[in-house]
């Protein structure tokens, strides 16, 4: 069912009814509620599966990086480049949620913010250590600055999808540059300065 939601969703966009799906799964619309449990089962189940490859590009993108600067810019990276890859399936996960309004948005962010929680926690412990110290908060801030990421990434995302006015490259150095001052603490050190 979600194989061939997934196929549907990228031939004809966002907008795909549970109808279309169900005629695409070669079943009926009661089947696909019988049996997933109606179009939020379909987002949830597609956003892990979403969810699922932008980890393992995240994975492969970090892989031997040790330099934290250039992490923060893998991660960007290749989560950029995997919405980039998949932009309708993307579209409609984050924004096709019957349920409670932006349930597939939370669902997202959710699958997500647990293990880039722990990244940013060791990205800002080896930060602080290999520049003296730098910057305050520890791993207190990891979820929230988490999900800030992954919403962050979302708006962008939609926009640049949208607008597409730079490359993919230019806009990941740009949000690599607002999250490697807030990772290091400059901010913190120039309000305090």
């Amino acid at each position: 069912m979600l194989e061939s939601a997934e196929r549907l969703i990228r031939r004809q966009g966002p907008d795909v009814s549970l109808e279309a799906i169900a005629a695409e799964a070669g079943v009926t619309k009661p089947i696909v509620y019988h049996h997933v449990g109606g179009k939020d089962a379909v987002v949830q189940g597609l956003a892990r599966r979403l969810n699922e490859r932008h980890a393992e590009a995240s994975r492969r993108a970090l892989e031997g990086v040790e330099n934290p600067h250039a992490a923060i810019r893998a991660f960007v990276e290749a989560q950029l480049e995997q919405i980039e890859a998949d932009r309708n399936l993307y579209r409609y996960v984050t924004g096709a949620g019957t349920g409670s309004a932006g349930s597939g948005v939370l669902t997202s962010a959710d699958q997500s913010a647990a293990g880039l929680a722990e990244l940013l926690a060791d990205l800002r412990r080896r930060s602080r250590s290999g520049s003296g110290g730098a910057g305050g908060g520890g791993g207190a801030a990891a979820l929230p600055w988490a999900y800030g990421i992954i919403g962050m990434l979302h708006f962008v995302a939609l926009w640049w999808l949208r607008d597409a006015d730079r490359s993919r490259a230019e806009l990941a150095e740009q949000l690599t540059d607002l999250l490697w001052a807030g990772l290091r603490g400059e901010g913190r050190r120039r309000a305090r300065g």
